[in-house]
Parts: structure tokens; sequence; C-alpha cells
């Protein structure tokens, strides 16, 4: 199964969300284990820091004995803050400086706010900054609590702290982005081997299609022939003639869904063979209408396509496989379209460098909801269709993977005047003797309004998979079934 394929797109697209939401949890957890280590790991080294400056300003209180000093410390040989981790500032009771023993510069203490709040509380700590120089700051009364001598500004210069912490905080950061690294390889390595029972699944189910497919046919071929002789032959009564012709005719829809798993089998598995050669889209959309204007005629609608104004729209492609693509959006189209209604079938340059082919309907449309999902395998609109003109649900899955393996898109959306318009753009291609997309005496957007001729009177054809026949009609040749 190719990547390219529905179904491993899904499997592409499954893995991928599986595996970014798994990043995204093992993400969080990392994130929020990180950010509580650098937390706690922070809180320590914070209160280490107020232990050590406590003990030292414990200490030095105890040595001036509640008294203050008679002299201050040499101001002359004043010292960077950073040069020693703890200080000293003696203060009298209003807080002027008495005695600066550790010699330190003061760029902006005594700290007069630290001393107001000690004076309420009995003591203060806080971090204020000397300058540029940050700093845990403590400060107690010296001697009587209640009516002290002076007050003691115990400081710690925080520059090897603060350095400590960012690289803690680095040492946080990266292990967790080597973890977060390590566990992106895990995971994709854990939901590529969680998916591979689903690909063999996968596959299983492809093999049991295509050997199934293949099985019923003969069968399918077998029974309508036989039908068809018993009527030819005169071998059933008129009362039995009826039931002999519904056996046919629902052996051509058996026969139908056969050659449509066969083609979606071979499409899932990239086994669908595209013969690539320079074509003129515009010409395979007016054979295309040519082909099925005898269906929608017994219908009763008036099916219109592009007209014979000469122009070109060159693109490299498969002209059965687009006759095969195209007749899944005509047959779709005239099913839904009421009896009497019109489906246009028009051409011309798309957006960008692209030509483009577009299928309109009368029918009730296409609900914006379910413009992608009518695309599945088996997608069927609730309440649009009964079982007389319901197709086998295949048609337009196998129509969207032919436009894929050409290189193009096939897209649902609203017709102008209402129903739905199915939009099959390819890439522009260069054929020999071809001019630009739109040369001719009339070039026109896709889609634009229906300057149209009537469709002949040739049968339609499908091209089933192994027979790739699909621009030679057949006898008992039918229209390619559609979603």
């Amino acid at each position: 199964m190719t990547d390219r394929a529905p179904a491993g797109r899904l499997l592409v697209s499954t893995r991928r969300r599986l595996a970014v939401v798994t990043l995204l949890l093992i993400g969080a957890l990392v994130l929020a284990i990180g950010a509580a280590t650098a937390f706690i790991a922070t809180r320590a080294l914070n209160q280490d820091v107020d232990r050590a400056l406590e003990q030292a300003a414990i200490a030095e209180s105890q040595r001036l004995a509640g008294e203050l000093p008679t002299a201050g410390g040499d101001e002359g040989d004043e010292r960077p803050p950073e040069a020693s981790d703890t200080f000293f500032l003696i203060l009298d009771p209003g807080g002027s400086l008495v005695s600066n023993p550790s010699s330190v510069p003061r760029h902006g203490l005594p700290d007069m706010a630290a001393v107001a709040a000690a004076r309420a509380t009995g003591r203060d700590i806080r971090t204020v900054q000397d300058g540029a120089v940050p700093v845990r700051l403590l400060t107690l009364p010296i001697g009587d609590a209640a009516n002290p001598v002076g007050w003691l500004e115990a400081g710690f210069v925080l520059t090897l702290h603060e350095r400590q912490s960012r690289s803690l905080i680095l040492a946080v950061t990266l292990v967790g982005l080597v973890g977060l690294a390590g566990a992106a390889l895990v995971t994709l390595f854990v939901t590529g081997r969680a998916l591979v029972p689903i690909r063999a699944a996968f596959a299983t189910e492809r093999r049991f299609v295509a050997d199934a497919s293949h099985e019923i046919r003969t069968p399918a071929a077998i029974i309508r022939a036989s039908a068809e002789v018993l009527e030819r032959e005169g071998l059933v009564m008129d009362e039995g003639r009826p039931l002999v012709a519904d056996i046919v005719a629902e052996s051509d829809r058996l026969g139908g869904l056969v050659d449509d798993l066969l083609a979606l089998a071979s499409s899932e598995r990239g086994s669908l063979v595209i013969e690539r050669r320079p074509i003129d889209l515009a010409e395979i959309a007016r054979d295309t209408v040519r082909r099925a204007g005898p269906l929608a005629a017994e219908r009763g609608i008036d099916l219109v396509g592009p007209a014979e104004d000469g122009r070109v729209l060159p693109v490299v492609g498969d002209t059965n496989r687009l006759v095969q693509l195209l007749l899944v959006l005509v047959d779709n189209a005239s099913r839904h379209s009421p009896p009497g209604g019109r489906v246009t079938v028009t051409a011309g340059p798309g957006g960008g460098r692209t030509a483009a082919v577009s299928v309109d309907d009368q029918g009730p449309g296409v609900p914006a909801e379910a413009r992608e999902a009518i695309f599945e395998p088996f997608a069927r609109l609730p309440g649009s269709r009964t079982r007389a003109d319901a197709g086998s649900g295949l048609g337009l899955a196998i129509a969207r993977r032919l436009a894929e393996l050409h290189g193009g898109t096939l897209a649902a959306t609203e017709a102008p005047g209402g129903g739905a318009r199915f939009v099959l753009s390819l890439p522009v291609g260069r054929s020999g003797g071809a001019g630009a997309v739109g040369a001719g005496p009339t070039a026109g957007a896709a889609g634009a309004g229906p300057t149209a001729t009537a469709a002949g009177a040739r049968s339609p054809a499908t091209a089933a998979d192994g027979a790739p026949n699909a621009g030679t009609p057949s006898d008992g040749a039918r229209p390619a079934k559609t979603g």
C-alpha cells in the first residue's frame, strides 16, 4: 500500500496525530517536572542563603554585645561587594551609619525601608540592589528589641548565588530537551510498530476484496449469459420474462460492483496502470458526453457538453482512465438530477497552471459538511437515494483516486443554479502541437456558462481493472458505477 493511497494516507495521518498527542503529553510532563525541579532547587538555595546570613548576623550581634562600636571601619579601603559574600553595616537608632567593618561601598545602603520594617516587626529580610549588585539584606536590632541601641544590617551578595541558579535552570532545561528528543524517537518507533498490525489488516482486506471480486466476476457473467440464452431461445414462459430481465439487470449491477471493487483495490495497492501521454482534456470531456448520451436520454436528462470551439486543454494522462473518471461524474449527475433536468459538462482553464472540467447537475446538491465524506468508499448521503437508483458507493472514491494518480484534484462544490458541481483539475502538460490552455476562439473558465452541444448517441463504456479499454465501447458495456 502506497502512502498516496487513501488507506496509506489514513495510517500516516493517524501515526502523525498519535505521535503529536503523545509528544505533547510527554512535553507537558517534562515541563512540569523541570519547573518543579528548578523551583525546589532554587528555593533550597535561597533557604541556604537566608540560614547562612542569619547565623552570620547572630554571631556579629553577639560580638557587639548590645553596644555600638566607637569607630567605623576603614572607609578608605573599600572593597567591591562581590569580593566577599557577607558584610555588615552598623547603624544608630535613627538608621544612620555608625560602622562599616567590611568596608563595602554604599550605593544604596543602609536601606531605610528595611530599618523601618524591622522597627515595626522586630526584624526584616529582603533582597535589595546595592547599585548593580543584588544583595540579600537582614536587619536586626542591637540590644533590647523593644528599645534597641542601634541596627545591624547583614548583607549577602547574590552574584554567585544567581549564577548558580541560572546554571541550575540551564541544566534542567538541557536535560528536559534531551529527554524530549529521546521521547520523540521512542514515540515514533512505538507508534510505527503499533500500526504494523493495522497495515497488515488493510493489506489482507485488499487481497480479500481483489480475490473475491475475481471469483465473483465469472459466475456473474455466466448467470447473465444463461439468462439471455433463456430469453433469446424462448425457454421461458411469458410470465417469467420479467424475472429473466431482473436477473440480467442484477447481474449487470453485480458485474459493475465487481469492476469497481477491482479498480479500487488496484488503486489502493498502487498497481493501477496509468499510461501517461499528452492529450487534450477538452476533447476527452466531449468524448465522454457522447458516450454517456444514450444513458442520460433513457433517464430523461438533457446532457450538455463542451462546445466544439477549438479550445485545447493540454494535459499528460491516460485517456481511458480519464474517460472512466468523467463517466463516473456524468452518471452520478444524471442519476441525481430530476427527469427533464440538465447535466452540464464544461471545460476550460482552472486556477494557476491547471486545466479543469466541471460537471453540474440540478439535483439536491451535497451539504458542505459531506463534501469530503462522499469520496470515501461506500459513502452515501442519508435519504438521498432509493435502492433503484443507488450506485455501488465506490464510483466517486475511484474517481478521486484516478484524479490523484494524475497529480490532480477532484472536489465537490455547489453549482451556480443549485445542485452539485464536481470539478476535476489537472496540471497543465505540453502536448505536441497543442497551444496554451484556453487556446482557441473562445477561451473561458471551467464552469462557465454552458456553451454546449447536444450529446451524441454513442454508448458509454467502463474501464474496469485489468481492462484499460475504456476508449472502446463494447456490447453490454455499462456506465461506471458511482458513489
